[in-house]
């Protein structure tokens, strides 16, 4: 028996209030014979018996009808334990479908799903949904077919169940979860409050082995080689390796094998090899683990595609050629083009030096004049022309530089002139977000300016060019055309003075430098030659995105579809951690209490097996005999019985 309001019971307590008043008011009587007083004797003794209970059953009467109020109060019923869930309500039957499900686990989710569904209540509705990077729902489970190398996201499955009950609430009953617990696609930690009430249950399907091998990723490190290339692949190995090294091949567009290996736990490799892409094309090919046997083949291979640059040709005229080749301007500055960058292992740029300006530059996109005294008419000419027609110009003035043969180029700032007096200075003024000091950042421009520099050169404002370097004086270091893709810095970029070649900012200064006057920042649609360039996207498979992995050519698009690498790691978790950090409820969680049908509902203030009707009866009927014992009880006559006597 259990009570809906067991605080009432306290208030049978009530009922010892009449004993209590009764023994307390009681009196004691001491009997003395006195003469003259005896014919008092019968009143005595009928005062006596007043202080004693006549009306036993009228007493228990009243005590027990004050116990059933309170019983009745407290609303007392029987529970009737059900062996079946609730009588109606969704069950979501979550299938993963994430690409570490092969197809042995497949088949065995399948098997015990059916038997999952059969086992259900009939009032209870299977809902079928796949997960992997999203949820959906399948009509059944025919239906259901892992997706080769997807990835997957258990958190992105709870938020779907959430949002689900949110939205129809006392409507899930339960949650079962086929999975291999694959623990490399868990979150930190639960992001939603699972439904109160809604139970979750685990069927783990787990993997035949926890030994892969992998393909992790492929990246180009020459992406503007010039017939020339070298990738990185990636392999990566779960559980005990062999002694035995990896061996990996790659396949070119031509379909030559180019091989090389790693160690048995997996690392890196570095493989070139030569090929010629036609204009336009990307980089493409396959790279492959030999001889590798084991249940999940779709990461054991990869394709890779890479969109390839021209590197940047450079010009650089060396105006004051030394006689050791290892203190000329254009040395520093070949040097730090040629620097690689970006983790890459070849640099954007390609530089070649030159005393004259070439009449034939064979498509060079900058020209570098480096402390140039005196430049022919024919060779200003030249220079106009290549910027006129989209090149990039970069004047560095030195010590041999003459400003009067500069003056009426069109290619210096109006005004330039030599100081009489060349004096140190420091770099003070610089404005970083001008795309001429891509290159350079706030701590770089501050230790730059803590090297003396020599001011040797100067110009008067004017609107068509822009200052972006400047000396403490304010006086100009470095200035921008605005309009034409020319820059002058006044100042020698060798190691006299100042030794600007050595400081770590210098090779980041210059390739910024260079790359604004290329104007790599504007990915061109085609290739010079004219040729349509094809577009190529990088996807990984999903809900969405049901084709293996491997290369899709389209028109003028290249599709590379890659499988997810999180989901080689097949290592599993076990079943409470999945619950924890997903917030699933425990395993000996209450079922949810539902509805019944609406044809059966009655009103929410109603228990089942509820027992104040029986209650109520009972008490009308005490209070009855009661009632009856109460008026059948006549009058004290004690003292006339006495006198009688």
């Amino acid at each position: 028996m259990s009570f809906i309001h067991v605080t009432f019971l306290a208030a049978g307590l009530a009922v010892i209030l009449p004993w209590l008043l009764h023994l307390t008011r009681r009196r004691k009587y001491l009997r003395l014979r006195i003469g003259s007083l005896q014919f008092l004797e019968p009143l005595v003794r009928d005062r006596h018996r007043m202080s004693r209970i006549e009306h036993w059953p009228l007493l228990i009467l009243r005590c027990l009808a004050l116990l059933l109020l309170a019983f009745l109060f407290a609303r007392p019923f029987f529970p009737k334990p059900s062996a079946t869930p609730p009588a109606s309500g969704e069950f979501l039957v979550m299938l993963d479908a994430s690409g570490s499900i092969t197809d042995a686990q497949a088949t065995a989710i399948r098997q015990q799903a059916e038997k999952v569904i059969r086992d259900l209540p009939p009032s209870g509705t299977p809902i079928l949904a796949i997960f992997a990077d999203r949820v959906e729902i399948i009509e059944s489970l025919d239906d259901y077919q892992p997706i080769p190398g997807a990835g997957g996201d258990p958190a992105a499955a709870v938020d779907w169940i959430v949002n689900r009950a949110a939205g129809a609430p006392d409507a899930l009953a339960g949650v079962h979860w086929f999975t291999d617990l694959q623990a490399a696609s868990l979150p930190i930690s639960a992001s939603r409050l699972w439904p109160s009430g809604v139970t979750a249950e685990i069927h783990p399907v787990m993997p035949e082995s926890q030994e892969n091998a992998s393909i992790d990723g492929v990246e180009l490190l020459t992406p503007f080689g010039s017939g020339e290339w070298e990738v990185e692949v990636r392999v990566r190995v779960v559980g005990t390796p062999d002694s035995k090294p990896l061996k990996i091949a790659l396949t070119d567009s031509d379909g030559k094998i180019h091989e090389s290996t790693v160690p048995s736990s997996g690392g890196t490799a570095r493989i070139p090899f030569s090929f010629e892409p036609a204009a336009g094309e990307p980089l493409v090919g396959d790279v492959s683990l030999v001889d590798q046997d084991d249940a999940w083949p779709v990461d054991n291979s990869r394709s890779f595609g890479f969109e390839i640059e021209r590197p940047t040709r450079v010009v650089l005229v060396d105006g004051d050629p030394t006689e050791s080749t290892f203190l000329s301007e254009t040395y520093f500055l070949e040097k730090a083009l040629h620097a690689s960058s970006g983790g890459k292992e070849l640099s954007p740029f390609r530089a070649i030096s030159s005393t004259t300006v070439p009449t034939d530059p064979k498509g060079a996109d900058v020209f570098a004049m480096v402390n140039v005294a005196n430049p022919s008419a024919s060779e200003l000419q030249e220079l106009r022309s290549r910027v006129d027609a989209g090149a990039g110009l970069m004047i560095f003035l030195g010590d041999q530089s003459q400003p009067s043969a500069w003056s009426n180029s069109g290619l210096v700032p109006p005004g330039l002139a030599l100081l009489p007096e060349p004096s140190p200075d420091f770099v003070r003024v610089g404005d970083l977000t001008h795309p001429a000091l891509a290159g350079l950042h706030e701590d770089a421009l501050r230790g730059l300016g803590l090297r003396a520099l020599t001011h040797r050169f100067t110009w008067p404002s004017d609107p068509d060019w822009q200052t972006v370097l400047a000396f403490g004086s304010d006086a100009p270091l470095m200035a921008c055309h605005r309009t034409r893709p020319i820059v002058v810095l006044a100042h020698p970029v060798n190691r006299e003075g100042s030794d600007l070649p050595l400081d770590p900012a210098f090779v980041p200064f210059m390739q910024g430098l260079f790359g604004y006057l290329s104007d790599r920042q504007k990915a061109p649609s085609s290739d010079p030659s004219g040729t349509a360039k094809i577009v190529l996207s990088s996807l990984s498979p999903g809900i969405d995105e049901r084709r293996p992995p491997g290369r899709y050519p389209e028109s003028s698009r290249l599709t590379v579809i890659t499988a997810n690498p999180l989901e080689s790691d097949i290592r599993p978790a076990s079943p409470e951690h999945f619950r924890e950090v997903l917030g699933l409820p425990s395993a000996d969680a209450p079922p949810a209490v539902l509805s019944p049908p609406a044809e059966t509902v009655g009103t929410t203030h109603q228990r089942e097996g509820e027992m104040w009707p029986w209650l109520l009866a009972g008490l009308l009927a005490l209070l009855s005999v009661e009632t009856a014992v109460a008026a059948r009880r006549g009058r004290p006559t004690s003292t006339t019985a006495a006198h009688e006597a």
